[in-house]
């Protein structure tokens, strides 16, 4: 009897657009008393932003989330906040647990109610597994 033949293709790797984790910003900004943290795309996708002094940070929900294998927007809208968008590329394909390689590269626009930009500015995110 022969063994089994090996696999036609090697089993893929996950993709880093279907990790689950935090994507944390290489640069830190604060929208008036709170200080953006990152965000999530999976399971669900939100913003955090953390108060001084808060044992945890706000979760701000995220009513639009595209992700695909290469790019995300995310639009999150909050009352206090504001409404957060973050259009971005993947810089790497395969989830990665390096916690020194950026996986992300973003625009992170803050608007206020207005409509008035908070804050934009261009980042790149390292990627924390979840726990």
């Amino acid at each position: 009897m022969q063994p089994p033949a090996p696999p036609a293709v090697a089993p893929s790797k996950p993709l880093q657009a279907d990790a689950e984790g935090h994507y944390v910003p290489g640069y830190s900004f604060s929208v008036g008393r709170l200080r953006f943290t990152g965000f999530t795309l999976r399971p669900e996708a939100f913003v955090t932003f953390a108060e001084p002094n808060a044992r945890f940070p706000a979760e701000v929900a995220c009513q639009t989330a595209t992700i695909s294998a290469t790019a995300i927007h995310l639009r999150c809208d909050d009352p206090q906040i504001g409404v957060v968008t973050i259009n971005g590329k993947f810089r790497t394909r395969v989830a990665t647990n390096r916690l020194d390689t950026p996986v992300i590269s973003a625009v992170v626009t803050v608007r206020s109610g207005s409509g008035e930009v908070l804050y934009s500015a261009q980042d790149s995110f390292v990627w924390e597994q979840s726990r």
